[in-house]
């Protein structure tokens, strides 16, 4: 089944790149390009990396994201407003 319109992807192309190490779906989408586009198959690949995981419990405690999320520090924006944002640490 096609997951992926924009570039072709189908669901085999996500779960060989799931079973190669993708645990988000932008690692899914720097491997194959499903979700990198228009964005409206990204519900698709995280139900799938979702199963995958679910039959592969173990997989998860070593799944690391390849941009693990960075720190949030204060910042003011134009609006005059302190708002938390993220910062790389």
């Amino acid at each position: 089944m096609y997951v992926c319109l924009c570039h072709g992807v189908t669901s085999r192309e996500v779960a060989e790149a799931v079973a190669d190490g993708a645990c988000t779906s932008n690692q899914v989408a720097a491997m194959c390009g499903a979700g990198s586009d228009c964005g409206r198959c990204r519900r698709t690949v995280q139900s799938i990396i979702a199963a995958a995981n679910d039959t592969n419990d173990s997989r998860t405690a070593e799944c690391t994201p390849l941009h693990p999320r960075p720190t949030t520090s204060a910042c003011t924006p134009l609006h005059g407003r302190t708002v938390a944002i993220a910062r790389p640490a």
